[in-house]
């Protein structure tokens, strides 16, 4: 998988998407084993997107942000703040 900037394709980074989560996280308690579990339930839902190997940033900031959504508002608030959609 790629990720799009729109002026440029870069591999998408499971590590990095890992460290955005935790740091989402760090309020709770249980940060180290909730960020990678929403990580794959991040991924998997990336993956069922029609994507074609390429996703937009906007994309993948809006699954993350509804998987977090679900999971611990307060997560998905920190993660608004450092990822904002527009």
């Amino acid at each position: 998988m790629v990720r799009s900037t729109g002026r440029s394709l870069k591999a998408f980074s499971r590590d990095r998407l890992l460290l955005d989560i935790h740091a989402s996280c760090n309020h709770r308690e249980t940060a180290v084993t909730d960020a990678p579990a929403l990580v794959d339930d991040i991924i998997a839902a990336l993956v069922r997107t029609d994507h074609k190997g390429v996703l937009e940033r906007q994309q993948i900031v809006q699954i993350v942000r509804q998987v977090l959504g679900r999971f611990d508002q307060v997560a998905a608030t920190v993660y608004d703040a450092y990822h904002p959609a527009g």
